[in-house]
């Protein structure tokens, strides 16, 4: 077993994969998914595989398009050279890449996760067993649904149910009004055991997540995800006080400074962890174990990636119980039209589970991938 892993290289990909159905929320509507695919090589030709995801434009302007580019000119030049056994020394270098400690987050998750697989596969673990021990094979799902008609999303959460989803969470808008009449709808037409939450993405007032909850909760409401701007902490805070449902805080936490923030002013009972928005897996076990220390619980979403980046949060999640029962994310096959994995992840019956193997359990599929790049880059130390 070696005890040095020289990262001699890398290769990027900038892909777009269609979406199965239209995504619309408050913040924007898309049609297709673009994501940024690393690989890392050491000088034994090893690899570590890595995954920038981003939706809509992020609270600190990443795309994309900006995260390869800060990746190919920015980031992965700092690598060559360094050992990617010692992990946490390298993702540290990083940070004096900028003069913003938490600047280009997302870009860092690639780095970090395809650090991750890299380390675990030259120790011949699976990344869950890297972090302390995986607690779980299998993982039950909870499933976002898009702003549609009343009708299609009646349609779309009987059909989810069907398939074993226990949680199901309905997007919220600018018209707090026509959210509650949804809710109402889609609360009738589904059995007791199917819970529902609410995402509104920062599109309410303080006094509007109120409102709905008094009418929401008793007919069962679960949650209320990230009701006013990111932030507006007073404003968390008083809709946090104010209500029965739970809140919780996404778009307000990308960071543990953020988390401190968030605790110490009282403005949420939860926190969403997403590997994307918060540097990868290193800061977001940070920022559960700190949550956790504060009394908060958390839930698991995602920025909907495709293989590398769902295999990631599938590990992460076997070794952070405390991220809760539900998953908001288990297959990109559940949003894509295709994926760059040469696996399929099985989901069934409302159920993720974990890819079998040594790092993330999953390996390139370079066809796919070559067919949906915008864009490709690599460098090598020594050109192989």
């Amino acid at each position: 077993m070696t005890h040095q892993a020289r990262i001699a290289g890398y290769r990027l990909w900038h892909v777009r994969i269609p979406f199965r159905s239209r995504m619309r929320s408050s913040r924007g509507v898309a049609d297709a998914g673009e994501k940024v695919i690393l690989e890392l090589v050491d000088d034994d030709g090893a690899t570590g595989l890595g995954e920038a995801s981003v939706i809509f434009p992020s609270r600190s302007g990443e795309t994309a398009g900006t995260i390869f580019v800060a990746l190919r000119d920015l980031y992965c030049p700092r690598l060559l050279g360094m050992d990617a056994m010692a992990l946490g020394r390298v993702l540290d270098s990083l940070e004096g890449a900028t003069s913003e400690q938490f600047a280009f987050l997302a870009s860092k998750c690639a780095i970090d996760i395809a650090l991750h697989d890299l380390k675990a596969r030259r120790l011949g673990l699976p990344v869950c067993d890297l972090l302390g021990g995986g607690s779980r094979t299998s993982f039950a799902l909870s499933r976002s649904m898009s702003i549609m008609p009343p009708q299609a999303l009646v349609e779309t959460a009987a059909r989810l149910a069907a398939d074993g989803y226990r949680l199901l969470t309905m997007k919220g808008s600018q018209a707090w009004r026509e959210d509650l009449a949804m809710f109402e709808t889609l609360r009738a037409s589904l059995p007791p055991e199917v819970m529902i939450e609410i995402d509104p993405n920062q599109a309410w007032q303080p006094k509007d997540a109120i409102a709905f909850d008094r009418v929401a909760q008793p007919l069962g409401l679960e949650c209320i995800e990230q009701p006013c701007a990111w932030w507006d902490l007073n404003g968390m805070r008083l809709v946090t006080q104010s209500t029965v449902s739970k809140i919780a805080a996404d778009e307000s936490v990308l960071s543990p400074a953020d988390l401190f923030r968030v605790a110490q002013a009282g403005a949420a009972d939860m926190v969403t962890i997403k590997l994307a928005k918060s540097g990868g897996i290193r800061a977001s076990g940070q920022i559960v174990d700190m949550a956790m220390n504060a009394g908060l619980s958390c839930n698991m979403g995602s920025k909907h990636p495709l293989g590398v980046g769902t295999a990631a949060l599938l590990h992460f999640a076997a070794a952070y119980p405390g991220v809760g029962e539900f998953l908001g994310y288990g297959s990109a096959l559940e949003r894509f039209t295709s994926d760059v994995i040469e696996q399929v992840i099985e989901v069934r019956d409302g159920h993720a589970f974990l890819p079998a193997g040594i790092g993330l359990g999953v390996s390139l599929d370079k066809e796919a991938v070559a067919r949906h790049a915008l864009g490709s880059f690599d460098s090598f130390v020594d050109k192989p």
